[in-house]
């Protein structure tokens, strides 16, 4: 047994040069927000290993003598500088030093998230498919854990009242802002002597430090996992369904408890289009039985804690409270920045000083991507990530395709289809949860981005296409 696992892991390292490495522990941290640390500001772990990767990256290739990119990375790096022009001109109208401030900040996280994408891509398309699915397993692992740290220190909470990241985490990262789980409230129930019961309802965050974060991350995962599972014919994948379905049941079961109203309508949303997909192949073995045994844990839960959880959801499903209305509301502080400040925006990061005199908050943030994006850039920098994201649906677009062509060569395990699917549906969860929340301007997004526009130079496409074409062409007319 002892040999099995150091032969495993001598194939997980063989062949990895140093900027491989980093980039692996930039995907497995990427999501890791409570790793973070106040100096000048706050730094995130993510951020470090970034920038550690740009500088390497720009140096070996300076040492090699080598300018080449791949055709994405050109194309990311267009957009990076149309990108620039619209931020640029969304400092000239600034009127504050706080404004300034906001600004500069904003930049210069921006500038970190785009680089390292520009430098991963070529990176990545250069060295392969195995270095991609290195990257794309770290990503999944590094939300995997946060998401089993997370259950247990909610379970440890709420069964002896201890918060395991002041023990863990605090100690040793200073950046960290929001610690715990997040106290959602109280649930309060009577029996028929007028007798109360409370309980206090905790929502999971695990090493994000926003539940909805977490519930919005990790629909990537959990549906490229689904994926792996139902159409995966041979391969890694194939011979570990098991443990991959346990690891989908540990994130479906995390992004539950987060209570994410974003994220769950963003999964529910990937998962009709894998329905679609794959139709009655969506119900494997691995599926059911997983299905099983949550519906099979949730009714034992649901008969103890009846009362309380009617009364969570109809709290969590209702769109009359003050939480939903508020999402809305933001939608309604557009025209008044449109008005002002049309093709450009209030400037990227100054949501909140533009609103300050309103809400009396300097940290009021627009709690949705297209919000922020409207009133931080303007006209001309929607219209700039809607050409972008446009893009990027047409490299899924391609992958869908190589999948199709592959799946009709006869020599196909099923793998590029499931992958084409899975980041298809994970793409879109993610654009869907961030109508009503923030997530795309974090770093696991720009990895997302990385896995998506990496694939095809990494799979090979090219290839698959033209085998496909040539295949079309050889066959007898009938």
């Amino acid at each position: 047994m002892a040999g099995n696992q150091h032969n495993v892991a001598m194939r997980l390292v063989r062949g990895l040069s140093l900027l491989d490495v980093i980039l692996i522990l930039i995907a497995l941290s990427a999501t890791w927000h409570k790793f973070s640390w106040e100096a000048a500001g706050r730094i995130m772990l993510v951020d470090i290993l970034q920038l550690l990767f740009i500088g390497l990256f720009l140096l070996d290739r300076v040492l090699r003598k080598d300018r080449r990119l791949a055709p994405a990375a050109i194309v990311v790096l267009g957009f990076v500088l149309l990108f620039l022009s619209v931020h640029l001109a969304g400092f000239l109208g600034l009127e504050t030093a706080q404004s300034v401030d906001q600004w500069a900040k904003g930049v210069i996280k921006w500038s970190i998230f785009v680089l390292f994408l520009v430098c991963a891509i070529a990176h990545v398309a250069r060295r392969g498919e195995q270095l991609w699915w290195r990257v794309g397993g770290a990503f999944v692992l590094g939300i995997g854990f946060s998401a089993a740290y997370g259950l247990l220190q909610m379970t440890v909470r709420v069964a002896s009242g201890v918060e395991l990241d002041a023990i863990l985490i605090k100690p040793f990262f200073s950046g960290a802002r929001r610690l715990g789980t997040n106290f959602y409230g109280i649930v309060s129930t009577y029996d028929q002597y007028g007798v109360t019961s409370q309980d206090n309802v905790y929502r999971l965050t695990g090493l994000s430090e926003d539940p909805n974060h977490l519930g919005v991350m990790a629909a990537v995962p959990l549906l490229v996992l689904t994926a792996l599972i139902i159409g995966a014919r041979s391969g890694f994948a194939a011979r570990h369904r098991t443990p991959l379905a346990c690891l989908a049941g540990i994130l479906l079961v995390a992004t539950l408890l987060t209570q994410s109203r974003s994220g769950l309508l963003g999964i529910g949303v990937g998962v009709v289009m894998l329905l679609c997909w794959y139709r009655k192949r969506f119900f494997n073995r691995q599926v059911v039985v997983a299905l099983v045994i949550l519906g099979a844990a949730g009714l034992v839960v649901a008969s103890a804690k009846t009362a309380q959880l009617e009364q969570l959801i109809a709290s969590r499903t209702s769109t009359s409270d003050r939480s939903s209305q508020a999402h809305v509301e933001f939608y309604s502080l557009v025209m008044p920045v449109l008005e002002s400040s049309p093709l450009f925006g209030i400037g990227i990061n100054n949501f909140a000083v533009y609103y300050e005199f309103q809400t009396g908050r300097a940290d009021f943030g627009p709690h949705s991507f297209y919000v922020a994006t409207l009133t931080e850039l303007g006209i001309a920098g929607a219209l700039v990530w809607l050409l972008f994201l446009v893009w990027v649906g047409s490299r899924l677009r391609m992958l869908l395709r190589a999948g199709r062509a592959r799946s009709s060569l006869g020599d196909d395990d099923g793998v590029l289809s499931a992958v084409a699917r899975g980041l298809t549906a994970g793409f879109v969860a993610t654009l869907v949860g961030n109508i009503f929340y923030l997530t795309m301007i974090f770093s696991a997004f720009y990895v997302i981005l990385l896995l998506i526009l990496a694939a095809p130079a990494a799979f090979g496409i090219e290839r698959i296409l033209a085998r496909r074409q040539a295949t079309v062409r050889a066959r007898p007319a009938t």
